[in-house]
């Protein structure tokens, strides 16, 4: 849609300079680039810097008949124009690659690239709100990892953040597209996973602790994992409270021996 009101933006621009003549439109033309440069890609931005000197030549041998039309002069004036449109271009481009990378880190962790807690929130609200209008099931699941503090102290923090690297790689390379995994503390990730009913997420999650195990072992860790999960056959309203259930089963599973997942099955909505 963007790229066709550049188009026709530059047409009624190629055709406004034939009828003004003389004067110059340059700052006009100016609108579709950035346009272009915004919200498509830097290198349509580009396109369309060589597509309006192509529209400002054309008009000019259209409206003029003059020696000057075919001057040097006017080459130079023209390639002048163009290297302007081209520096605006590339800063338009810079400018939006630079806010993109902003609003991402702003939502989402930078050591393991998952979302953070207040991007996680905000995902989770539409969610809960999908579930409850197809009444769908919804379960969430946190995971803490047992004796974490120890890596950093005796391995230093390093070998800490190469070790939550590779958790949320295991992770990712099981969970679906439509689920949600974020970090939500130094050692503490949760996981949602939308349409999911009590027994696919069990089996999902023995998978997933089975395959972090191996993991840790493969690369000589000594840390394992306690997590707790709930598959709420009626989603409530409140992103808290199924976070909340989820973390309270988590810490059952720590005190229970750690290296455990608790799971709950909630078939009616818990107020809280």
């Amino acid at each position: 849609m963007i790229l066709s009101y550049c188009v026709v933006l530059l047409a009624f621009l190629g055709w406004l300079d034939v009828v003004t003549g003389d004067y110059s439109l340059i700052v006009f033309y100016l609108v579709p680039v950035s346009l272009a440069a915004w919200f498509v890609s830097k290198k349509c931005g580009l396109f369309f810097c060589l597509l309006v000197i192509v529209v400002r030549v054309i008009a000019d041998n259209w409206s003029r008949s003059d020696f000057f039309a075919h001057s040097s002069l006017n080459y130079w004036n023209e390639f002048i124009e163009f290297l302007f449109l081209l520096i605006m271009s590339l800063l338009f481009s810079a400018l939006k690659k630079n806010l993109d990378n902003e609003k991402n880190l702003a939502r989402r962790d930078p050591l393991t690239d998952t979302l953070n807690r207040r991007s996680f929130f905000d995902l989770a609200e539409h969610e809960i709100k999908r579930s409850q209008r197809y009444d769908l099931p919804l379960t969430v699941a946190y995971i803490d990892i047992d004796n974490f503090k120890e890596v950093n102290d005796q391995c230093g923090h390093q070998a800490g953040d190469e070790l939550l690297v590779a958790v949320v790689s295991t992770i990712r390379s099981n969970v679906r597209s439509m689920d949600i995994l974020a970090r939500f503390g130094g050692d503490e990730f949760v996981i949602l996973l939308p349409d999911t009913p009590a027994d696919a997420a069990t089996g999902f999650l023995k998978k997933i602790h089975a395959q972090l195990d191996t993991a840790m072992t493969v690369n000589k860790w000594c840390v394992t994992f306690s997590i707790g999960s709930a598959t709420y056959v009626k989603v409530p309203s409140s992103v808290d409270t199924i976070i909340r259930t989820a973390d309270e089963l988590m810490y059952a599973a720590k005190h229970g021996g750690k290296n455990r997942l608790i799971h709950k099955e909630i078939g009616e909505v818990e107020h809280g």
